[in-house]
C-alpha cells in the first residue's frame, strides 16, 4: 500500500516538441492541495528528470527556455539559474506515462502524498502541515514579490541613474552645441537676428553688434523694423494683403506671407546713420511642435559689391557711350570688342571689326619703321601716345591721337590691350586755323606781324650770307580812317582787302607782303640790286592805289605813303630795320602823302621827338599843365551870350604853349586821351557850375573823342563827375563828330541815349566833312548840329551862291531835325549876315572873340552889350 501511494501520475502530458531541447509538461494533483504542481520533464543520461515548469523565484514559466550545459536552465526575467541535477527530481516511464515518487516531491508535498491514509488526527495534521506549507509557501513566494520588488526598485534605480547620466550628457552635448552654435554665430561675418513673432530681436550675433554700433543691452529686444529705413518699412508694408490681425512687424509679415524673403535693403545703427546696404534674407522659425516661434534673419554687407557693381556699370556706360572710341584686342591685337564712338567714327560695325587685327585700320600713311618704332615702346613702357592716321571703312584716311595701354595677368604677362582715340580731324583742322590767326591776317589772309617778323629776320641772315640787299616797306593809308568812321566798318573792312590784293600785283611771288594791324602794310623785297629797284616797286603800289576803288556802288579815292628802308645801308637787323622804315614813311606823310620816302637819319629825330613829346605828356597829367581856354558863342542877333566851348591848352613849363594839334593825335595813339578827357570834365563841369548862377541860361560845350565815348567805363564815369562836381546836366553840351559816332555806330548810339537820359545836350561838331547817312542822324539823340567852319570861312558874299545855298541846306536840315544849328569859324559880318538871313541860331568864331581864359569870359560877358555895336 506504501508503494503504491509513494507513486504520483503526471496528468495533462504533452510533448513539447519545438522546445529546445524536447521534453514533456504536465502536472501532478495531490491531495490537500489547491493548485496542481506543473512539471517539465527532460531526458537525460540517466533517465528522465523534471524540475517545476515556473521559476520559483517570479514564477516565470520555463517551458521554452534552452538548456544550458545541458542540465540548467535559465530564468530570461531575472536570469536565475535552475539545475537538472541540483533542483531536478526523478521520473519513471511506463509507456506514454510518466510518474514521479512522492518523496522526490518538494517536501509539503511529499508528507502529504504519503499520509494521505491515515487517521483523521493524522488527517488532521497533514492538514495543518498542508496549511503551514502553504504559508511557508505563501511566505516563500511573498519573500520572492519582495526580492522581486526590491530587485524591480533597484533596477529602476539604475534605469534613473543611467537616464539621468544619459539626460546629463544630453544636458551637456546641448550646451556644447549651443556654445558652438553661438561661436558659429559670432563667427560670421553676416549679420545674424532671431526675432520673436513681434518682430524684437532676441538674439543677435557680433557681426550685428559691431556693423549696426550697438551694445547687446542697446540691441535686444528692440524692435527689428527700426533698423530698416522709414522708406523701406513703407514700401514693405506697401505690399501687404489686408491682415486679420494687427501687424507689428512688417519684416516679420513679409517673411511669413511669403513663406521666407530676400531682398536688399539699407540697415540704419546707431543714431539714425546708414551702415550700408545689405542683402536680406528671412526664414520663420518653428518649434517642433510645428508653432511659430518667429524668424531668423541674416544680412549680408553688399555695400562694396554694389560700390563695384555700380563701377562696373558705369564702366560700361562709360565705355559704351564715351565720346572717344575704345577698342579692346587680346595679346596678339586682335580686337574683342569695340563701343559705339568707334563704329561710329570708323564706319565699321561691331561685328565687322571683332575678331580682326588692328592691321586692317592702317592708312598707309605710314612706313613700317614707324609702326616697329611703336611696337617697341609700347612693349617697353607699357604704353604709347601718340598721333597716328588710320582710315575709315569708306576709305577716307583721318588723324586720331591714339593710347594704348597694355594690361597683364598674374605672371607679369600681356593679356590684352586696351586703345582709346579721339578723331582729331576737326582739332587738325583748328590748328590750321589757328596757325592761320597766330601767323596771318584774319582779314587780308596776308602774313601778319609775327610772321612778318619772323621771315624778316630770315631773310636778313640770308642777305648776310649771300651778301645781298633787301628793302622793307612801311605802307600807311591816306585819309583811310575818314573812310572806316563815316561808311562804317563794313566798307573799311572791304577797302583793305581790296588794298592787299593790289599790293601782292605789284610784287613778286618770292616777296613777302603783310599787315600789321590797321591800315598799316608792309613789304620785304629780297635780292634787290640796286635802291631803284625798291623805288620802282614803290611807285608801282602807289599808281595801284591811286586808282578809285568801288566799294558799296561807291567810288573811293584812297593814297599810300610809303617808307623804305634798305639793308645793309639802313641796317641789319629786324628792329632796325622797321624803326627806320616807319620814320621814312612818317616823313612821306609829312610831305604830302602819296608818295615814298627813303629813310635818312635826320628821320630818327623826328621820331625820338614823338617819342619825347609822349612821355612829356603822361609827365603834363601828373603835374598839371592842362589848361582850359573859352571861346564864346552867342544867339545870331547878338543879344547875348549863349555859352561857350571848352579848350584845352598845354602850358609846358619849358617848351611854353604846345598846340592842341601836337598833342591830341598822340594822346588819341597812346590812350593818354581818356584820362585826359576826364580831366577835361571835370575842371569844365565845376566852371559852367560857378558861371550857371551869374549867368542864366550859360552852356558850356566840351568836345569828346572815340576813344572817351566808346571806353566800357565812360557813362559810370560821366555819372560820377556829375556827382561830384555837382553841376547842373542842362549846363552842359557834349560835342562829337561824325567821324566818332560812325566809328562804332550801334554802341555809340547806346551811349549818347544813356548822356541825354542824364539831361546833357549833345551837338554834332563837324558837320557836314563826314560822309555820315542822315538816316543815322534822324535815329540820333541830337540837339545841337555845327557847321564845320570850312563851309563858313569859304563863303566870301553874296557872290558865292553855291557856298550861300549848301550853308542854307545845313540850316533847314538842321531845324527840320528840330536841331538848333551852331556855325563855327565866322569872321566876317557877310558871313554873319548870311547866318542872320537863313535863321541859324548861334554863331562862334574870331567875329566874336577867339579863345580866352575864364577870367577874360567873364569881363567880355559883362561887356558884351557894347561889342556887340562894333561887331554889327
Amino acid at each position: 500500500m506504501r508503494d503504491t501511494v509513494s507513486r504520483v501520475r503526471v496528468e495533462g502530458l504533452a510533448f513539447l516538441q519545438d522546445a529546445d531541447p524536447p521534453r514533456w509538461s504536465g502536472h501532478v494533483s495531490l491531495l490537500g492541495q489547491a493548485r496542481p504542481l506543473h512539471l517539465l520533464i527532460f531526458a537525460t543520461a540517466q533517465g528522465y528528470a523534471a524540475v517545476a515548469a515556473a521559476c520559483p523565484h517570479e514564477g516565470y514559466n520555463l517551458a521554452q527556455c534552452p538548456l544550458q550545459g545541458d542540465d540548467t536552465l535559465v530564468c530570461p526575467a531575472h536570469g536565475m539559474r535552475v539545475g537538472l541535477q541540483a533542483r531536478g527530481f526523478p521520473v519513471d516511464r511506463q509507456g506514454e506515462a510518466f510518474f514521479v515518487a512522492a518523496s522526490a516531491l518538494p517536501s509539503p508535498l511529499c508528507e502529504i502524498a504519503e499520509h494521505s491514509n491515515s487517521d483523521s488526527a493524522a488527517g488532521t495534521i497533514a492538514q495543518l502541515d498542508n496549511e503551514i506549507g502553504q504559508l511557508t509557501l505563501a511566505n516563500f513566494k511573498k519573500e520572492k514579490q519582495i526580492l522581486a520588488i526590491s530587485r524591480t526598485m533597484e533596477a529602476m534605480l539604475e534605469e534613473a541613474e543611467r537616464q539621468k547620466l544619459q539626460l546629463k550628457d544630453v544636458a551637456s552635448k546641448q550646451q556644447a552645441l549651443a556654445r558652438f552654435v553661438n561661436r558659429v554665430m559670432d563667427g560670421m561675418d553676416d549679420v545674424l537676428l532671431v526675432i520673436d513673432t513681434e518682430g524684437r530681436i532676441k538674439q543677435a550675433n557680433t557681426a550685428a553688434l559691431r556693423e549696426l554700433d550697438f551694445t547687446a543691452e542697446e540691441l535686444l529686444e528692440s524692435p527689428f523694423d527700426d533698423l530698416l529705413s522709414a522708406a523701406d518699412r513703407e514700401k514693405l508694408s506697401l505690399r501687404l494683403p489686408a491682415l486679420p490681425w494687427a501687424v507689428r512687424s512688417v519684416a516679420l509679415e513679409t517673411v511669413r506671407l511669403g513663406n521666407g524673403y530676400a531682398a536688399e535693403h539699407s540697415l540704419h545703427g546707431r543714431g539714425g546713420t546708414m551702415a550700408g546696404i545689405y542683402l536680406l534674407k528671412g526664414n520663420l522659425l518653428h518649434s517642433e511642435q510645428g508653432k511659430l516661434e518667429g524668424a531668423v534673419i541674416t544680412a549680408s554687407n553688399i555695400s562694396l559689391l554694389k560700390d563695384r557693381e555700380m563701377k562696373l556699370r558705369l564702366s560700361a556706360k562709360v565705355f559704351e557711350n564715351s565720346g572717344e572710341a575704345i577698342f579692346i584686342t587680346d595679346a596678339q591685337a586682335n580686337i574683342l570688342d569695340v563701343n559705339t564712338a568707334f563704329t561710329t567714327i570708323t564706319g565699321y560695325e561691331k561685328g565687322e571689326a571683332r575678331g580682326r587685327n588692328v592691321r586692317f585700320l592702317k592708312s598707309g600713311r605710314h612706313d613700317h619703321d614707324f609702326y616697329v618704332r611703336m611696337w617697341q615702346e609700347l612693349v617697353a613702357k607699357g604704353n604709347w601716345r601718340g598721333e597716328i592716321w588710320d582710315r575709315r571703312k569708306n576709305g577716307q584716311a583721318f588723324p586720331i591721337l591714339l593710347t594704348i595701354n597694355a594690361l597683364m595677368d598674374d605672371e607679369g604677362l600681356v593679356s590684352h590691350y586696351v586703345a582709346i582715340f579721339s578723331d582729331i580731324s576737326s582739332l587738325k583742322q583748328t590748328e590750321q586755323k589757328l596757325e592761320q590767326l597766330a601767323y596771318y591776317d584774319a582779314l587780308t589772309s596776308l602774313p601778319n606781324r609775327f610772321l612778318f617778323k619772323d621771315r624778316l629776320e630770315h631773310e636778313c641772315l640770308l642777305a648776310q650770307r649771300n651778301h645781298t640787299r633787301l628793302a622793307v616797306f612801311f605802307i600807311d593809308l591816306d585819309r583811310f580812317k575818314n573812310v572806316n568812321d563815316t561808311l562804317g566798318h563794313w566798307a573799311g573792312d572791304r577797302l583793305l582787302q581790296e588794298v592787299a590784293g593790289r599790293i601782292k600785283v605789284c610784287v613778286r611771288q618770292s616777296d613777302t607782303v603783310a599787315r600789321l594791324g590797321g591800315d598799316e602794310f608792309t613789304v620785304i623785297l629780297s635780292g634787290i640790286e640796286e635802291a631803284g629797284d625798291a623805288a620802282d616797286v614803290a611807285q608801282k603800289i602807289i599808281r595801284a592805289l591811286e586808282v578809285p576803288l568801288d566799294i558799296n556802288r561807291q567810288q573811293i579815292y584812297i593814297s599810300a605813303s610809303i617808307g623804305i628802308a634798305l639793308a645793309p645801308e639802313d641796317g641789319t637787323d629786324f628792329t632796325t630795320l622797321t624803326k627806320h622804315a616807319d620814320a621814312a614813311m612818317y616823313a612821306a606823310k609829312a610831305k604830302g602823302k602819296g608818295t615814298f620816302q627813303y629813310f635818312e637819319a635826320h628821320m630818327n629825330v623826328e621820331a625820338q621827338r614823338r617819342i619825347e613829346l609822349e612821355t612829356k605828356l603822361r609827365r603834363a597829367l601828373e603835374n598839371g599843365e592842362f589848361v582850359l581856354c573859352y571861346q564864346p558863342k552867342a544867339d545870331v542877333g547878338l543879344s547875348g551870350i549863349t555859352g561857350a566851348e571848352a579848350l584845352v591848352r598845354w602850358r609846358h613849363p619849358a617848351d611854353g604853349m604846345i598846340a592842341p594839334d601836337r598833342f591830341i593825335p598822340v594822346a588819341e595813339e597812346t590812350g593818354l586821351i581818356y584820362p585826359l578827357g576826364n580831366w577835361i570834365l571835370r575842371t569844365a563841369f565845376l566852371q559852367a557850375k560857378a558861371w550857371a548862377a551869374r549867368f542864366p541860361g550859360f552852356r558850356l560845350a566840351i568836345n569828346l573823342s572815340a576813344r572817351q565815348l566808346l571806353a566800357d567805363e565812360f557813362i559810370a564815369d560821366l555819372a560820377d563827375i556829375l556827382r561830384e562836381t555837382g553841376v547842373s546836366p542842362q549846363s552842359i553840351e557834349l560835342e562829337i563828330t561824325e567821324s566818332l559816332v560812325m566809328h562804332d555806330i550801334d554802341t555809340a548810339t547806346r551811349r549818347l541815349r544813356s548822356i541825354t537820359a542824364q539831361g546833357i545836350r549833345i551837338a554834332m561838331d563837324d558837320f557836314g566833312t563826314g560822309y555820315s547817312s542822315l538816316s543815322y542822324l534822324q535815329k540820333l539823340p541830337i540837339d545841337i548840329l555845327k557847321i564845320d567852319r570850312s563851309f563858313i570861312q569859304e563863303y566870301t558874299g553874296p557872290q558865292d551862291v553855291e557856298r550861300a545855298a549848301l550853308i542854307k541846306a545845313i540850316i533847314a536840315m538842321g531845324r527840320s531835325l528840330n536841331m538848333r544849328v551852331v556855325a563855327e569859324g565866322v569872321e566876317t559880318a557877310q558871313q554873319l549876315e548870311l547866318l542872320s538871313r537863313h535863321a541859324c541860331d548861334e554863331i562862334q568864331g574870331y567875329l566874336l572873340s577867339p579863345a580866352i581864359s575864364a577870367e577874360q569870359l567873364e569881363c567880355y560877358c559883362a561887356d558884351f552889350p557894347q561889342r556887340s555895336k562894333a561887331v554889327s
